[in-house]
Formats: C-alpha cells, sequence, structure tokens
C-alpha cells in the first residue's frame, strides 16, 4: 500500500515538474521572439535617424523604394509586407518587421513638374498585437529643393 502510494505522489510530482519545464519553454521562446523584435525595431529607429540626418535628398523611386542621396553615396530603404530592407552599396541589413499602412508625405511644388521629395514617412510594424510605428521627417534646404526640380525639368528648359 505504501508502495502504491509513494508511485501516485512520484507521478504527481513527475507531471507538475513536465507542466512547469514546458510553461518555462514556452516564456523562453517568447522572450526570444520579443527580444529579436525589439532589436530589430530599436537598430531600424537609429539606422534611419542617421541616414535621414546625413542624406541630402529622398526621394521615392517607386512603390516600395525610398532613396537616401548624399553626395558620393545612394542608400535604398525596401518596404515589404514581410520585412524591411536597407540596401548600402557594400550589404544589405533585413529587419524582420512586417510593415502595414506605409504613409509618406512630399514636397510640395509650386510648378508643374511632381517632385518626388519625401517629407515624412510613417509605417505601422506589429509583434503580435501590439503595433509600433516606424518614421522620420526630413527638413529640406531650399537649394536641395530648387535642385531636385531641375533635374526633372526636361533639358531644353534648363536655364
Amino acid at each position: 500500500m505504501e508502495l502504491l502510494v509513494s508511485i501516485t505522489l512520484t507521478g504527481i510530482l513527475v507531471s507538475f515538474a513536465f507542466f512547469g519545464y514546458n510553461q518555462i519553454q514556452k516564456l523562453f521562446i517568447n522572450y526570444v521572439e520579443q527580444s529579436e523584435f525589439i532589436s530589430d525595431y530599436n537598430q531600424l529607429k537609429k539606422a534611419l535617424v542617421t541616414i535621414e540626418e546625413r542624406a541630402q535628398l529622398i526621394e521615392q523611386t517607386d512603390e516600395n523604394n525610398i532613396s537616401f542621396k548624399t553626395d558620393s553615396n545612394t542608400i535604398i530603404l525596401n518596404i515589404t509586407k514581410e520585412h524591411l530592407l536597407l540596401k548600402f552599396r557594400s550589404h544589405t541589413d533585413t529587419f524582420h518587421l512586417p510593415c502595414k499602412e506605409k504613409r509618406l508625405q512630399f514636397i510640395e511644388s509650386n510648378n508643374l513638374t511632381s517632385t518626388k521629395l519625401v517629407r515624412s514617412f510613417e509605417c505601422d510594424v506589429f509583434f503580435k498585437s501590439q503595433k509600433f510605428r516606424v518614421s522620420f521627417h526630413k527638413q529640406y534646404d531650399a537649394e536641395s529643393i530648387l535642385k531636385s526640380t531641375l533635374e526633372q525639368l526636361p533639358p531644353d528648359e534648363l536655364y
């Protein structure tokens, strides 16, 4: 009888230990996923701030690409539903952040040419049910706006 009671109690303790181990394992997996998301999110925000500050012009080249141009370099931000890519000349950084609800604002132009100079960019990224915003806002000087407008004019209209 004592042996039967001790086997039963041991079985109950082992089942509780197994259940607790599974819960800890699930928590650890969730922690790793959350840590990877936060790391990607913070690195992307820091990179966008640095690139935006150094860029002279930020233009939308097509539906999913934004080009950051300096005198000697061009960096492309490629936006897809699964991830965001920063394409440098030598390498590409991949951020596993699903971008939803992308919003762009452009510089208003008084002439007939439509500029694609990006004034601000916002994109909502999600981790499970939480929403985070990735954004930048560019302040242009008059020289950059004039240069971009002149590049868009046909060659015979240049002064």
